[in-house]
């Protein structure tokens, strides 16, 4: 028995999240149905995180066991093969008997996408979310200062996550233009459910001069689930990266 690492990219929009749900179409199955294609195996694909209904990644880490005598660097190319072209697999390694992809990741980076229009653009549909004015990206990073640092982000974590603990170290977030787009990049040890989307929805009000740091860090200071109900729509979010 072999334990393979998978890192893989895929646009969320055609699917109901990673995690496998009775009748409908989502990346889990996906990978797991190639899978059985390719070696005749049933096996769980695990990942890192469940991304939900219409979240990206670009680089969402997963991983399998297989008896499957197949060399290891074959499975992208033969998952490929089975694959729909909005999901590929961009690695595949020899991993340790005990990688987990979920429990031994220690830093996720995630991306939220916005483009400043008054029209909807073909570009970015599905992509990005449109805000109708030009934010204050000066004023989006000064507010950001406040979610550095570990907290209890009760408050950024919509209702219905049974999560035990919500307290997680946000190590670093970023705001930058680029590319027609705003960029927030959020690095942390580990994410609540809606946290970024939450957390960007704050920020594009401070873009839009509603809010400042201080006023973040009251919001953080109430650790209330209803405190924040700007949840940002899923096709801006996307999962940059994972650290081991």
């Amino acid at each position: 028995m072999r334990r393979i690492k998978l890192t893989l990219d895929y646009i969320g929009t055609a699917y109901s999240g990673w995690q496998r749900q009775p009748d409908r179409d989502t990346i889990q199955k996906r990978v797991e149905d190639a899978l059985f294609s390719l070696t005749g195996e049933r096996a769980a694909v695990v990942a890192s995180g469940r991304t939900d209904a219409g979240v990206h990644a670009l680089g969402q880490v997963a991983h399998f066991d297989t008896n499957a005598d197949i060399p290891v660097k074959n499975f992208m190319t033969g998952l490929n093969h089975f694959l729909p072209p909005d999901i590929r697999i961009l690695k595949a390694e020899k991993a340790a008997s005990d990688f987990h992809a979920r429990f031994s990741a220690h830093e996720k980076t995630y991306c939220y996408c916005i483009y400043e229009s008054k029209f909807d653009r073909a570009i970015f549909l599905n992509r990005a979310v449109r805000v109708s004015e030009r934010l204050d990206v000066k004023a989006m990073r000064s507010a950001s200062f406040a979610f550095k640092g570990e907290h209890d982000f009760t408050s950024f974590m919509s209702t219905g996550s049974d999560t035990v603990s919500a307290v997680r170290n946000v190590k670093d977030v970023r705001v930058v233009r680029h590319s027609g787009l705003v960029k927030i990049f959020v690095t942390a040890n580990g994410f609540l459910y809606n946290m970024v989307r939450l957390m960007a929805g704050v920020l594009v009000r401070a873009g839009q001069g509603k809010i400042d740091g201080e006023g973040v860090e009251k919001l953080i200071a109430l650790k209330n689930k209803h405190a924040v109900r700007e949840v940002m729509p899923a096709e801006g979010l996307y999962l940059v990266s994972v650290k081991y």
